[in-house]
């Protein structure tokens, strides 16, 4: 008799679930945060940063024990207790920094050496062209942020309060990143891309993501309340989503029945996007339902 092989805990799927749920839990915290930061910096509450800010790297270092957990390997050791002592570091810094414009400075520069690192441990470890895009772009933004940083007057008191809605800001479009990545890291992306390219609907995306811009450039001529192309754009989205805002309407003879027209074709591209993630569905789930449908009919033939 061969001896069963048990998995170990961390190998349980139930656990892995656990470790998805609480990185995405993380990561809404830590956009959360950033947030409350971003509010009160504008109501100029900035003493009221550094305690928020040192949530925001207590998380992003549990953040990477649970990236840890999910792959127990050297190089993602060596990582964590890197990326671990960072964000203690960065914690402590903020802790003392008060209203000292080149310590919050220093405090974003660290934490872009932070990601980098961090993102460059993930292209090494993932090896894959999907995660090589995405922590290249996060990659690229961090050392942008930090040019930025190396060439603004910090010395000036009155430039705090934008250093830390910069940070802030990367902060929470990194965490938005990341909850989005972490929650459909297990789609089958080239299944849904071939399922586009047989169901046409690349060609009707691209055909509503024309006809916004040729909408938000009519509209920017013929609406007294929309001015600039930027404004378009947003009126153009309110419509395709069914939103309706309603910080702008249309007016004239010509951007009602425009707006009628983009109304009619987002509800076009809204049901085939559904019809895509059925076909999704039954492509990726279908045919191991369908397998396992007949594994129990087999068995209860034999029985």
């Amino acid at each position: 008799m061969k001896s069963k092989s048990h998995k170990s805990f961390f190998d349980n799927p139930k656990f892995k679930i656990i470790l998805k749920l609480l990185s995405i839990v993380i990561a809404a915290i830590i956009l959360v945060f950033s947030s409350l930061t971003i509010i009160n910096v504008n109501n100029g509450e900035v003493d009221k940063a550094p305690s928020y800010l040192i949530w925001i790297f207590i998380a992003s270092g549990l953040m990477s024990l649970i990236a840890f957990f999910k792959n127990r390997t050297k190089l993602n050791l060596l990582r964590f207790i890197i990326l671990f002592a960072f964000n203690i570091v960065l914690g402590v810094i903020v802790l003392f920094a008060r209203s000292n414009p080149f310590m919050f400075s220093l405090t974003a520069g660290l934490y872009c050496v932070n990601l980098v690192f961090g993102c460059v441990i993930n292209i090494i470890e993932n090896r894959k062209i999907r995660s090589t895009i995405f922590n290249g772009l996060i990659i690229a933004f961090a050392i942008a942020m930090g040019i930025g940083l190396l060439i603004s007057p910090i010395e000036e008191t009155e430039q705090l309060q934008n250093i830390i809605l910069v940070e802030c800001v990367f902060i929470a479009a990194v965490s938005f990143i990341q909850a989005a990545v972490i929650t459909f890291e297990n789609m089958k992306f080239r299944v849904l891309f071939k399922i586009m390219l047989s169901t046409f609907s690349l060609e009707i995306i691209f055909g509503l993501v024309m006809m916004v811009v040729f909408a938000s450039l009519v509209f920017m001529k013929v609406e007294p309340a929309i001015q600039t192309f930027p404004d378009g754009l947003w009126y153009c989205f309110a419509i395709v989503t069914t939103i309706g805002f309603g910080d702008f309407y249309a007016v004239t003879p010509i951007g009602r029945l425009l707006s009628v027209l983009l109304g009619i074709y987002g509800i076009i591209v809204v049901s085939v996007i559904t019809s895509i993630a059925v076909n999704f569905y039954n492509e990726t789930s279908g045919k191991n339902s369908q397998n396992e449908i007949r594994e129990i009919i087999k068995e209860e033939k034999k029985n």
